[in-house]
Parts: C-alpha cells; structure tokens; sequence
C-alpha cells in the first residue's frame, strides 16, 4: 500500500516539495517507508484547558490522528476539523486511537479560545485534545511535521491577519512514527479509516 495524498489547491502551492517523499512512503513500517520518526521528538505543549500535555509522548502505545488549523481560518481549517471529525465516528472512537489537533497560530489560539473551538464542533466532552505552546516550540513542531505556514495578509502585530498553511492530516503509528501524510480537507474518510486500520495497536 503507498501513502494517500489528495491536495487542495493550497496544499498544492505548499507541499510541493514534500510530494516525492510521499510518493516513497508506505504503511509497513521499515525505515525506508516511514516519513519521519518521532520517538526522539518532545514537545511541550498546553491542550485546551491549559494542561501540559508532551508530543508525542503522551500518546505513546495510540495510534495518532493528527491536524492542524488555526481557528480563525476562513476554510480549510474547518473541513481539516469536520474530516476528522467524521473518521472519529466512523471508527467509533476507539481508546487506542488518539485524536490531536494542533493550532498553528500561537499567538491567538489560546487555550480558552481552541476550547471554544472544540465545543463548537460538538467535541467537549470528547478526549480529543486540542493543543498549543510557546511559538518557538509550535514553529518548530510545525517544521518537523511538513506544515508550511506563511502569512497572507497582516502582521504577527496585529490581531487580523490571514495565514496561508500545508491543508494536512497526519497519521503516526503506536511506536510514534510518522506513516501518512493527507490533504486534510478533502481526502476521502474510507480511505483514511482504511490506513488507520492498519497501524492501529489492535490490528
């Protein structure tokens, strides 16, 4: 099996670079098909009700279901979160599945505003987490990810500005490597309920 990934037009622009990569990647595993490994990865970061949660540490033994968004996004974001969304009922939410999004804008997604978000979406009383830090430490989670992120209109030092980003899920595996990369937004839920059956701790 090779890894899915079906782009929207700005995750055309973005992930270009990453696209013979994926071409290389697969579900099996070995090293020579795994995007990238984790297990020597720790970020600190906060989730919505300002809990120190360590990525991907915490979650070790799960396998993980990963977006990013910023949660004033006028598009993308919101299909990225309802995609998710429909594979979690799909797969019934199981307890050795973790669903995580991670905010890509810092700066305003605070805590209090990602729970805002998260209860918008009908996910409070879910585990799902939704996470951010220090912008430093998002920055270079985001690198590390394959997230490109680019403002496309404003400045970091005003409160309206507009963020251009890679339109991406992630899935990594219980031992916390990384397996796929998607187009977040428009990757159809069977074909990612199909990968995650594969590298899920109960397969």
């Amino acid at each position: 099996m090779t890894a899915r990934f079906f782009p929207s037009f700005l995750a055309i622009l973005l992930a270009v670079p990453l696209m013979g990569l994926l071409a290389l990647t697969g579900c099996t595993g070995d090293e020579a098909d795994r995007i990238d490994d984790l297990s020597d990865a720790s970020f600190e970061l906060v989730n919505q009700d300002s809990t120190t949660v360590t990525f991907p540490d915490d979650f070790a033994g799960q396998a993980i279901v990963v977006g990013y968004i910023y949660t004033q996004c006028p598009d993308i974001c919101p299909m990225v979160t309802a995609n998710m969304r429909q594979l979690r009922d799909r797969v019934d939410a199981p307890d050795d599945v973790a669903f995580v999004t991670i905010t890509f804008d810092p700066r305003r997604d605070t805590p209090d505003r990602l729970r805002a978000y998260r209860e918008a979406y009908g996910l409070g009383d879910t585990n799902w987490q939704f996470l951010t830090g220090d912008p430093d430490t998002i920055s270079q989670l985001m690198e590390r990810l394959d997230v490109r992120v680019e403002l496309s209109r404003g400045s970091y030092e005003d409160d309206d500005y507009l963020i251009d980003h890679t339109d991406q899920i992630s899935l990594i595996d219980p031992q916390q490597r990384v397996l796929f990369h998607y187009g977040g937004s428009m990757t159809p839920v069977d074909i990612l309920a199909e990968d995650l059956a594969t590298i899920r701790p109960a397969s």
